[in-house]
Parts: structure tokens; sequence; C-alpha cells
């Protein structure tokens, strides 16, 4: 698995609004207040929002260069709506064929992201053999 997730939150952020204008489909939407599926309460609201999805490293850095640039106003746009967005690049690793799992941006695609307010989070997460081979997953 190697997928990307732009997660947006804060305090005082209005995920509906924010996706209404920008014309977003998150996968989820939170609000301060509400519990997670822990019980915990909410301190921010949020979305998250599915950004890519790719067989190689280098094809999902290039998924998300190509969304981070193609949606560069509306990630700037967050600065003064008090939500702060994060891109959260996911790898399994732990399978026969994928031992071990990276993802290499360069210092163009750091700069990109820099320049549109967005910081990088990596995490991996355990697969199994059926995982690995399971479509979507």
């Amino acid at each position: 698995m190697r997928v990307a997730v732009l997660r947006v939150s804060g305090a005082d952020f209005d995920p509906d609004a924010y996706v209404k204008r920008h014309g977003f489909t998150p996968d989820i939407i939170w609000r301060a207040g509400e519990p997670d599926r822990l019980g915990r309460v909410r301190s921010k609201s949020g979305f998250n929002l599915s950004i890519g999805d790719a067989v190689s490293a280098a094809a999902l850095v290039k998924q998300v260069r190509g969304w981070v640039e193609d949606n560069m106003s509306a990630l700037l746009a967050l600065g003064g709506l008090g939500g702060v967005a994060v891109i959260d690049v996911g790898l399994t690793v732990g399978t026969s064929d994928q031992f071990t799992a990276s993802v290499t941006l360069t210092p163009a695609d750091l700069a990109l992201l820099a320049k549109a307010g967005v910081e990088l989070s990596v995490s991996a997460y355990p697969a199994t053999e059926e995982t690995e081979s399971v479509p979507g997953i």
C-alpha cells in the first residue's frame, strides 16, 4: 500500500464550508465536540481526503505533487480559515516482498509543500500477505 491523505483540522476551522467552496469530497469530516471512534471528544474540526494511491513510491510522489500544484489556491486559503494541512503518506511494511518501504521527496518536492503551507507525515502500517493482495487496502 502506498497512499496519501490530506488531513486538515483546526479548533476554529469549518470543514463543511471549506470542502463545499473548493469542491472536495472528503473521506470523512469530523467536528469539535463530537466523539471519535474511540469515544474521545474531538477538540478540533476537520476532514481527511485521499489524494493519492500508487503501486510505487515514485508514482505516489508524482500524484501528490500534481494534486498540490492543482490545488495550491485551496491550500493557501487554509491559513486564513484556521485550518492546518498535513499530507500523510502511508506505506505498508512487513510482507515477504516488501519487508521495508521508503518514499523519497526531493528538495523541490519539499519546497512545493512548504510553499503550500502543508506539513508532511509518513506513516508505516504493518501488513500481512493477505492485506497486500487486497485492492484498496
